[in-house]
């Protein structure tokens, strides 16, 4: 999505000036009950803008929005679960007793409430929306292997692993997006169940992306090596300290990202998994993005 020009913002004086108006001190001279009420609520609005408005620059790329609605899917789909496990039902069922034993009422069957449902509900509706967002996910993969090979990197290694992750990209790319529209009637269902049905061209599609993930542990690997590499050369220090701390800042987040995908992926590749709890899905899924998503929001505070 291309950036659009924001909205001016609203200065906090123009608001205060706006509620103070018809108001008075009170007659000695100390702020009545009212005005600290006011002040309150300017400090909660004065608040509630800033973050408006740093989600607002949030999403105003398109992958901004996307990582918005991965983390609404990922933290949802773990409060379900979450607020249906049995450590935590127990606690409700003893708070609900106390709460019964103290106002005397009569017991009854504590049943889960309607949210835990809505919330699963709300990450299927996310991971959705992400699925047909990535339907246009072909194009930057596209650009990503021409830029690679207009301007390849200049350690064979990376180039040769890169251009391996392009490939299982763009297959991964391809079979899920065939998938997602015969899903929905788009394209026919009957020249997918000749090759296996929607099922299986979902799990040939996780293989590919497990495919880039297999990969990528070689490239960080590779990366490390080079890294000491430039380490032992006659550089300048400082420069030195600069350039390997952002280094190994990004190495480190790619290698959290890649480490938590890993077992998820391989669980996905197969029919049955791997026993990998689906309680947990939500919560390690979060974890392999919450480092690039707080650097986007740390981001937005600077400008």
């Amino acid at each position: 999505m291309a950036d659009t020009e924001s909205p001016p913002d609203s200065s906090a004086p123009a608001v205060a000036e706006t509620l103070n108006v018809g108001n008075s001190a009170s007659p000695g001279g100390s702020p009545s009950s009212l005005n600290v009420a006011q002040r309150r609520l300017l400090a909660t609005l004065r608040a509630t803008d800033v973050t408006i408005g740093r989600l607002n620059k949030l999403m105003s790329s398109a992958y901004g929005q996307e990582r918005v609605f991965a983390v609404t899917g990922y933290l949802t789909h773990a409060l379900h679960h979450l607020l249906v496990s049995a450590p935590w039902i127990a606690l409700q069922t003893r708070l609900g007793l106390l709460a019964r034993l103290r106002s005397k009422a009569n017991p009854s069957t504590l049943e889960p409430t309607p949210s835990q449902s809505r919330l699963l509900a709300l990450s299927a509706l996310m991971s959705e929306t992400r699925y047909s967002l990535r339907l246009l996910g072909i194009f930057p993969l596209w650009a990503w292997g021409s830029n690679t090979l207009k301007s390849p990197p200049s350690d064979r290694i990376i180039y040769t692993l890169t251009l391996l992750q392009v490939l299982v990209n763009m297959i991964y790319q391809t079979l899920e997006n065939v998938g997602f529209l015969a899903s929905k009637g788009i394209i026919s269902k009957k020249v997918i169940d000749r090759w296996g049905g929607i099922n299986k061209w979902y799990i040939w599609s996780i293989r590919a992306w497990f495919g880039h993930i297999f990969f990528q542990f070689f490239v960080l690997w590779r990366e490390h090596v080079l890294r000491k590499r430039r380490m032992n050369e006659e550089v300048s220090k400082e420069k030195q300290e600069e350039t390997v701390k952002a280094e190994l800042r990004a190495w480190k987040k790619s290698l959290v990202n890649n480490t938590c995908w890993a077992p998820l992926c391989l669980h996905w590749c197969f029919e049955k998994g791997i026993g990998f709890p689906d309680s947990m899905s939500g919560v390690v899924s979060f974890m392999a993005g919450a480092w690039g998503v707080y650097d986007l929001w740390t981001a937005t505070g600077r400008s």
